[in-house]
């Protein structure tokens, strides 16, 4: 019988041929065949992806893997940021600078010069200013932790933290709230921007007033059905909707941190008696005074460096400066960004001084809870420290230090020209050890093959031990 549906003439001796087809169910080079008859088997496909393979895409799917993502593209800047001091030191380079971000570059030079007694002072500071909930209020509910490490009394100390970061930063929730609404007016037409200035000019009388019911309620009556009416008569999909999202992210967290609903969640910390041993003594009066002391402690940090860094990183990312300063002070702020995440279980500090006539950049992490080798915690204190540093002529380094009951542990990587001083390194290392009375057990140096990746000296990042769940 003829092949009556063969589109072209058959080959000459397969006639009998029949077509099969390549896919079978059963091939595992196939994925996502369909067969209702059956369940198929699981994909080797995936929407999530590992941690090992983060240079690809960015994510949406996972918070967290969005930050390992981050980690890894932006790592340190130490040796960015290095290059960039070197270069500026003594005469400053004014081609392709304006006038206000070159005084503020003389400005900071002057400011990072320092001696030996003063970089101790300097580096507390950073450290102190880095480490957002410090003070009485906070050492207590981690030594409660440490002793009563109980779900329902962790998960009501991450509620009250909530509550405690959003009313802690009002000020700057209610500058955010104006700034939103302002750019708003700027991408609508005239005759819906316009109506949105009045209520913003309402919404600026309210936040003189102190007003935070009546700014809840205009924003949440009045502002949002106003825009909300307006992207679905504009459809607007653009700019002004981008920042309705985040418009209504900020109005979440305001309400979040109302100060009657923050002390009803630290009355209800009270309730567990380990608490009571803290704060059992304490009038309400007292318990608000504080709260209230320890939120102005969080807004009155005295940093000056890191104030004008940022000033600086504002100037440069405004094209006030040339390419190569634009570049630097992005890898600048998204260093930072980084390693304020709240999945960082770390400590960060950033320290760039001019010491005996040379240029350094330092960023050091510090993990106080460290594991021990074993894998446990124990009552005494571990910490592990991880120190990168850039020394004009002299190179990069590397240096790991972990400390648990009073012993030592040192490990410095050093440019591989230096590697005929890697003795007297670790004699000096040791010394110092002895000299602040510790007990250096192991002190090494050698030549730096390659810098090490923060995930490498601190493995708990990716095993997400202490992250914080965020979710209003």
């Amino acid at each position: 019988m003829q092949n009556i549906t063969s589109v072209t003439n058959p080959v000459p001796g397969q006639e009998g041929n029949t077509y099969r087809s390549p896919i079978t169910p059963n091939d595992p080079q196939i994925q996502n065949i369909p067969d209702p008859t059956r369940v198929g088997r699981a994909d080797a496909r995936s929407d999530r992806q590992d941690t090992a393979n983060m240079d690809v895409g960015r994510r949406y799917d996972s918070y967290f893997q969005t930050f390992l993502q981050a980690l890894r593209s932006s790592g340190s800047i130490t040796e960015t940021a290095a290059r960039f001091l070197i270069a500026h030191s003594g005469t400053l380079v004014l081609s392709g600078l304006s006038t206000g971000i070159a005084q503020e570059l003389a400005q900071f030079m002057q400011m990072i010069s320092v001696g030996p007694d003063e970089l101790l002072t300097l580096l507390q500071n950073q450290m102190s200013s880095g480490a957002r909930f410090s003070g009485k209020l906070f050492d207590a509910l981690r030594d409660v932790l440490q002793h009563s490490p109980s779900a329902g009394l962790k998960n009501d100390i991450l509620q009250f933290l909530k509550r405690f970061n959003d009313f802690s930063s009002t000020s700057h929730i209610e500058r955010n709230l104006q700034r939103t609404i302002q750019q708003m007016t700027w991408f609508m037409p005239s005759r819906f921007g316009g109506t949105l200035e009045e209520h913003a000019s309402q919404l600026q009388q309210l936040l003189s007033q102190g007003d935070r019911a009546g700014v809840l309620h205009l924003m949440q009556d009045t502002i949002l059905p106003f825009l909300s009416d307006y992207v679905s008569q504009m459809h607007d999909r653009g700019i002004a909707r981008s920042l309705l999202s985040l418009l209504i992210l900020d109005i979440a967290r305001y309400e979040n941190g109302n100060p009657q609903s923050m002390l009803q969640s630290f009355y209800q910390l009270l309730g567990y008696s380990s608490m009571k041993e803290h704060f059992g003594q304490m009038d309400s009066k007292q318990l608000i005074q504080l709260l209230q002391e320890s939120a102005a402690s969080i807004n009155n940090a005295n940093n000056p460096i890191a104030d004008h860094l940022s000033q600086m990183s504002a100037a440069a990312l405004r094209s006030e400066g040339n390419a190569e300063l634009r570049q630097t002070f992005q890898a600048l702020v998204d260093s930072i960004l980084v390693n304020q995440s709240v999945y960082m279980p770390l400590a960060h500090a950033m320290l760039p001084v001019e010491m005996d006539g040379r240029m350094m950049f330092s960023e050091l992490w510090v993990d106080p809870n460290a594991e021990n080798e074993n894998g446990s915690f124990s009552q005494e204190k571990s910490m592990r420290l991880l120190l990168k540093f850039d020394i004009q002529e002299l190179g990069m380094f590397d240096l790991v230090l972990t400390y648990h009951e009073g012993t030592v542990d040192a490990s410095l990587h050093c440019p591989p020209h230096l590697e005929k001083f890697t003795e007297q390194f670790e004699r000096k290392m040791a010394a110092i050890a002895e000299q602040d009375g510790l007990n250096a057990a192991t002190m090494r140096a050698s030549p730096m093959v390659r810098p090490l990746s923060i995930s490498e000296v601190f493995p708990k990042i990716f095993e997400r031990k202490d992250s914080i769940n965020v979710a209003i």
